[in-house]
Parts: structure tokens; sequence; C-alpha cells
């Protein structure tokens, strides 16, 4: 997991830093971040991903829902079947 946070240093810096404001302007939306911009909102994480994977491809990008505390880590080729 310690790997996994190292990689998204500055997605989870930006999200942390914005947190509170991306709560009230996205409630109950799964954001895909990406270096230090929100690049989309979501219904699902499944959509976050897919989206995610299509623009950033095997590079690091964060998914979480808005307000959470904790982060939603995962690895697209692993959700996607690629691996």
């Amino acid at each position: 997991m310690t790997e996994f946070r190292n990689l998204l240093q500055e997605e989870t810096a930006f999200y942390e830093k914005n947190r509170e404001a991306l709560l009230l302007q996205y409630p109950n939306r799964v954001l895909l971040i990406h270096g230090d911009k929100l690049q989309g909102d979501f219904l699902t994480v499944d959509d976050a991903v897919t989206e995610g994977v299509r623009r950033f491809g095997s590079g690091p990008f964060l998914v979480r829902k808005s307000g959470e505390e904790e982060p939603v880590v995962s690895v697209p080729a692993l959700t996607l079947g690629l691996l």
C-alpha cells in the first residue's frame, strides 16, 4: 500500500487540500484526479477507472469518492483484466 501512496503523492495532496470544497461541489460522486487537477467526476468507481485508463494509460491516477477519508487504490490493468 505504501508503494501506491508514493506513486499518488501529488494526487493525494491535491485531494486532501481541496477535500471539503470537492465534497460540497461533487457530493456522492467518484473523482478522477491526475497530478494536481480534477479530471472528472463519475457515478461509479468503474466509470472513473475506465476513463482514467483511457486518458492516462497505465500511468498513476487517483480515484476517490468525494469526502472519503481513505483512498480507493486501484490498479487499472488488474481492474480491466489486462494483467
